[in-house]
């Protein structure tokens, strides 16, 4: 119901930019970079490859005005230049390989390609036999809304600051290539408002907040899949340096060193044998001991060692809290 609702008063913002459109600005300089916010590379290594088809174009202002180049409204209507499936799509791709996977773009399906028809994925895997996992998207939303007062500055005609809305709404699926079976799909979005923004240069300032946006909802995709693919494949994809749960540094005594970011919890994991691989949530973190900062909540923990039994267990973290798990690994028999 919010989703829609954020749909809905994001059509009755866009209708409002029509009634105050003025002539026509330059066209909005779009330049995506995965390097941007809180991104670090190289952050996984894979033995899978992601084939990104060029996604459809479903926003707003394309199935209300018929025209793609949209991409701002307000005291005036705002274009791009740039193709916004082949931005959003590309931007997907650059973030994956930023991070350390393996990605490809599939800019041009086959002749009378169509995702309706139930032989889609094994026309892709012929000519992409190398793809793992195809993704299929849909951009919902992808635009901001720029305007003078905000809300209460219309009603009262006083239009002494600017604010601005930007969405960003991905419709996603990943499938496995062999099968064609959907691994995981959902609709990921990211929305912010920001009431007071600097006339000096505000869309350059809405084009950055789009990005921005864009990349929480990349970012979103891989915290959301990794961990699906590998419970279907595990070992498939490995956390290789600090990212967004990152193995904690350790004194030459072998002790976690250093203090608990805010928002985290630490899990100190020991084994006996140790030198046993982990795995938290589905992805593999390295081998005991081991010490990680993850997010508050209930994770699912994992611990093998060839020869031995595999123990699985529930942990719940606490924020700013240590919880340590020390496991019994029985030998085979």
């Amino acid at each position: 119901m919010s989703g829609n609702f954020g749909r809905i008063l994001f059509a009755l913002m866009i209708m409002t930019g029509i009634i105050l459109t003025g002539c026509a600005q330059k066209p909005v300089d779009l330049n995506f970079n995965p390097n941007a916010g809180e991104t670090r590379p190289n952050q996984y290594r894979a033995n899978i490859t992601f084939g990104f088809v060029t996604f459809e174009d479903l926003r707003v202002s394309k199935r209300l005005m018929g025209d793609k180049t949209l991409i701002g409204w307000g005291s005036n209507t705002y274009h791009t230049n740039a193709n916004v499936p082949e931005q959003v799509t590309k931007a997907f791709v650059d973030t994956y390989r930023y991070l350390g996977l393996k990605a490809v773009w599939i800019k041009n399906p086959p002749e009378n390609f169509s995702f309706s028809t139930n032989s889609w994925v094994r026309s892709l895997r012929s000519l992409y036999p190398e793809v793992n996992v195809f993704v299929i998207g849909k951009i919902q939303n992808y635009e901001f809304l720029l305007r003078s007062g905000g809300m209460s500055g219309l009603a009262s005609g006083t239009f002494n600051s600017l604010a601005v809305t930007t969405q960003a709404r991905v419709e996603l699926y990943y499938l496995d290539s062999e099968t064609g079976r959907i691994i995981w799909g959902n609709t990921l979005h990211h929305d912010t408002y920001d009431r007071k923004v600097s006339k000096k240069a505000p869309v350059d300032y809405a084009s950055i907040r789009l990005e921005d946006a864009l990349q929480n909802v990349i970012i979103q995709s891989v915290d959301r899949v990794l961990p699906k693919i590998n419970k279907r494949d595990p070992g498939a994809v490995q956390v290789l340096s600090a990212g967004f749960m990152a193995d904690v540094p350790k004194t030459p005594e072998g002790k976690p060193a250093g203090v608990i970011p805010a928002g985290k919890g630490r899990l100190e994991i020991v084994s006996k044998p140790g030198g046993a691989r982990v795995y938290v949530d589905g992805i593999y973190y390295g081998l005991t001991p081991l010490s990680l900062d993850l997010s508050p909540g209930v994770h699912l923990l994992k611990v093998h060692k060839d020869g031995f039994e595999t123990s699985r267990d529930k942990v719940g973290i606490l924020e700013g809290k240590s919880t340590p798990w020390n496991g019994d690994l029985p030998k085979k028999n």
